[in-house]
């Protein structure tokens, strides 16, 4: 698991405590005071509920900036580092025309670095594999195209360069 996938998960445990927190902190509230009967509530009590309701709009909203920015940074370093990895695969592909480029992925450097080691195995593995045959089964001609002979007509004369063509064709 990314430390970022960790990270999420921490987050994920923080939103549920604060959930279950805020809801047992006012769990039963509306036994205690009836919407009816707000209005029949000292102006001191009404204005201290007032003051506790505008200060936890506040905390809210407060807590909704935080996160809200806590979430676009997140997303702000998951970019980096997404561009950071991309361009480490490229380095080290570039360094080593080897490794085949299909082979070399990962959204981390440790599942890069893992899938090099893997693409470096899979190359040795292929040359030795090639290595073996051709030491098996030598090959009993050379590589490459056949080089050119020469007829040796290059000293002859048109007319005997015609009788030499003729002839050959008649056998």
């Amino acid at each position: 698991m990314s430390e970022w996938d960790e990270a999420q998960e921490r987050m994920d445990e923080v939103d549920e405590l604060q959930g279950d927190r805020l809801d047992d902190d006012f769990d039963g509230i509306d036994e205690l005071v009836d919407p009816d009967e707000v209005d029949e509530l000292p102006d001191e009590v009404r204005a201290g509920l007032e003051a506790v309701a505008s200060a936890e709009a506040e905390t809210h909203a407060a807590l909704e900036r935080a996160l809200a920015e806590t979430t676009r940074a997140l997303e702000e370093q998951r970019e980096a580092t997404r561009v950071a990895v991309a361009r480490y695969r490229e380095a080290l592909l570039a360094a080593d025309a080897n490794l085949p480029p299909d082979l070399v992925a990962g959204e981390t450097i440790d599942a890069v670095d893992a899938s090099v080691a893997a693409a470096r195995q899979a190359v040795a593995q292929i040359r030795e594999r090639v290595a073996a045959e051709a030491r098996e089964h030598p090959r009993g001609f050379p590589v490459g195209a056949p080089a050119r002979t020469s007829h040796g007509r290059s000293g002859m004369s048109a007319a005997e360069k015609i009788a030499a063509g003729l002839s050959e064709r008649l056998l």
